[in-house]
């Protein structure tokens, strides 16, 4: 499935201005580095839920202005160049932080292979995000990873479809 507007620096920024205190997931349009709503080939506004709906949140999203989504290539589990300029950004806005704080790392894939492969590389995914973040200084025991495999897609499809948008790994950061 293509998209009607290409991803610059292959992030997409999540309106944050849903109250966490709140348990009920909010819907929050998905935009581009440019700010533009991400829109599927049928013109549909890619959205997302936040919080998250098995999330607990302990604490307050931080105020850091880096870009909280990496995208991934095709069964890929290695950072292409967009990914690892959305990981220099992300490392560059977390090490400003003052205080305490800690980072969740959240993998996903798309609905193609099997469950458990997606499984594993949701989560490998993951794991490679947090390398590069420690590589670039961010403390490794400040950061979790998590991997959801094919659940909680961006994009809603079918068994079988290949879908940029949810060969992702998500990054928040917590205070």
């Amino acid at each position: 499935m293509k998209l009607t507007k290409q991803l610059t620096l292959a992030a997409a920024i999540v309106a944050l201005s849903a109250p966490l205190a709140n348990a009920n997931p909010h819907k929050s349009i998905v935009l581009d580095a440019r700010g533009n709503a991400v829109t599927t080939k049928d013109g549909v506004c890619v959205t997302h839920n936040w919080p998250d709906e098995n999330s607990v949140c302990r604490g307050h999203v931080a105020n850091v202005a880096i870009p909280n989504v990496v995208y991934f290539d095709f069964a890929k589990s290695n950072l292409n160049a967009k990914g690892k300029k959305v990981v220099d950004q992300a490392a560059a806005g977390i090490k400003q932080i003052n205080g305490n704080y800690s980072v969740k790392l959240a993998g996903y894939a798309d609905r193609v292979d099997t469950v458990e492969f997606n499984q594993k590389l949701s989560e490998r995914r993951a794991a490679t995000v947090k390398h590069e973040l420690q590589k670039q200084g961010v403390p490794g025991n400040r950061i979790s990873t998590v991997g959801y495999g094919e659940t909680h897609n961006a994009v809603p499809t079918k068994d079988g479809v290949a879908e940029q948008l949810n060969r992702r790994v998500e990054i928040e950061v917590t205070q």
